[in-house]
């Protein structure tokens, strides 16, 4: 199994790599983030003091303080603004306290490794704006942690992308099939076609055309503008059946074109002109010959359309639907201006995408065992 831990090594080693560039593109507006938060900290910190009975000799202390400062420093002493002056420097200097015990002042690699560890170890990061849980499912409504956020969206996404992937690929397989073994005919053109207009066709157009005829005019779909109950499964797949219809319309073509290339190179291959001349059944030469020539790139169209649809959200799409998963989240975040959330949602992401190529790297051994000999 050295092959099997060679990987595996690979893979901490690519994760560890990848995530620490990640933190270094996010840390400065992290950590300028956490700055901020930290002096809205302390001026309310000393506003709340100041509120005491000891209030008026903590103010005094803070103005004796300051003045020591000016003299020290042979500064002037402003005594129409001094009390201002003085509460400002203090809060200034206890935050470049905080922000020093922090470490947040640390060279931006070292802060850059901070992060990287802590998102390795999925420590909880909280939000930076307005950005918080809204009640679905199991999460309550208020949490400011990133990685709830998030993963309080994912079962939107899974129920609208996974959903359209998995139909997509359940109709474009046995498509892709029978026109590449009838290249040329009415069901290959028409999937050529099919592809053309697919990839042609801006999916925010279609959706605005589906949206006026099944909703606006004969109010087969509820409005999109109506609100997502996510506790009435009814409602929740009323919802998302325009949007997955939409979405699967537009992937079918181009799926069943890949794999109808695919497969057509495959059967093109001698090694199967040879079993056909043998008088090999047309089923086992396309279980046995064909189907396990071609099953590496199809494993991979399948598992990349299905895994990764969790997190790649569509964010035009689920705009326009008004549909709550992980690409709106994005859009959210970026209007918001929500640094810590676009991190975990970049972290995440990334972090699925190097598994789905570790257990496509594990398929592809166990499909074709000349490549773990490679």
């Amino acid at each position: 199994m050295r092959w099997l831990a060679v990987k595996l090594v690979n893979f901490v080693i690519v994760l560890v790599i990848v995530t620490f560039i990640v933190a270094a593109i996010f840390a400065g507006p992290l950590t300028d983030r956490q700055k901020q938060a930290i002096r809205q900290e302390m001026q309310q910190m000393i506003i709340g003091q100041l509120r005491q009975p000891t209030g008026p000799q903590l103010k005094q202390h803070i103005i004796n303080e300051y003045i020591q400062y000016l003299e020290k420093n042979n500064l002037s002493v402003n005594n129409e603004t001094l009390e201002q002056d003085a509460l400002r420097w203090w809060i200034d200097k206890l935050t470049m306290q905080e922000i020093h015990n922090r470490g947040l002042d640390k060279p931006w690699y070292i802060i850059a490794g901070k992060y990287t560890k802590r998102m390795l170890l999925f420590t909880p990061v909280n939000s930076s704006s307005t950005l918080e849980t809204r009640g679905f499912f199991f999460y309550k409504p208020g949490d400011k942690n990133a990685y709830h956020i998030i993963f309080e969206r994912v079962p939107f996404s899974v129920l609208l992308f996974t959903t359209s992937s998995t139909l997509t690929l359940l109709i474009a397989i046995p498509l892709a099939l029978y026109a590449a073994r009838r290249p040329g005919g009415i069901l290959d053109n028409t999937i050529v076609g099919w592809s053309v207009f697919s990839v042609s066709m801006p999916w925010w157009w279609l959706a605005m055309v589906f949206i006026y005829f099944f909703t606006q005019k004969y109010h087969f779909f509820p409005k999109v503008t109506e609100n997502i109950n996510p506790h009435d499964l009814g409602n929740l797949l009323s919802k998302a059946a325009l949007p997955v219809i939409t979405v699967t319309v537009l992937s079918i073509g181009d799926s069943a074109y890949r794999m109808r290339n695919i497969l057509l190179d495959v059967f093109n291959e001698d090694f199967v002109m040879v079993a056909r001349a043998k008088g090999l059944p047309e089923r086992i030469v396309l279980r046995r010959h064909v189907l396990r020539a071609a099953a590496p790139p199809i494993v991979t169209i399948v598992l990349f359309s299905i895994v990764l649809s969790v997190f790649a959200g569509a964010i035009i799409t689920e705009l326009i639907f008004e549909w709550p998963g992980l690409g709106k989240l994005y859009w959210d975040a970026i209007t918001a201006n929500d640094v810590a959330v676009l991190t975990v949602l970049t972290y995440v992401t990334t972090l699925l995408y190097l598994l789905t190529r570790l257990i496509l790297d594990i398929l592809y051994t166990l499909l074709d065992p000349r490549i773990k000999r490679a």
